[in-house]
């Protein structure tokens, strides 16, 4: 059984939503339900893979000289490494081929740094590697 993903379209909406709750802990959804609301009025379009029971934020501190390493799932891991070894395309978000021309951004300017920020916070977020 392959693994399904938490799937964003809109990366750059859902990274603006992550950098609210992380400037903000306050508007952080306690609920699955209440997460998908937040994700409806803010315009993310995003496809759950399995029915979620608990929602659960995880902000470290840098300044309490900890290291968080966040692990992949053993099992995820093979899995993916298995298919990876047939005829699997390695998946990025399609925000990547759209943005980026070589290694450089194609709108190397303030606002689509910024923009481009967004995305890559919200995929960091939400995707995990396995």
């Amino acid at each position: 059984m392959q693994t399904e993903m938490f799937e964003i379209v809109n990366y750059d909406v859902w990274g603006d939503l992550v950098k609210k709750w992380a400037r903000d802990p306050t508007t952080r959804p306690a609920t699955i339900a209440e997460f998908q609301k937040q994700l409806d009025d803010y315009g993310v379009i995003a496809t759950f893979p399995r029915p979620f029971t608990e929602i659960n934020f995880i902000q470290p501190s840098y300044k309490d000289g900890k290291l968080l390493i966040k692990l992949p799932d053993a099992d995820v891991l093979a899995e993916t490494e298995k298919a990876l070894m047939g005829s699997a395309n390695y998946p990025l978000p399609l925000f990547y081929t759209d943005d980026m021309k070589d290694s450089n951004l194609e709108n190397d300017t303030p606002d689509g740094r910024l923009l481009f920020h967004s995305k890559r916070v919200g995929e960091y977020t939400i995707k995990f590697c396995g």
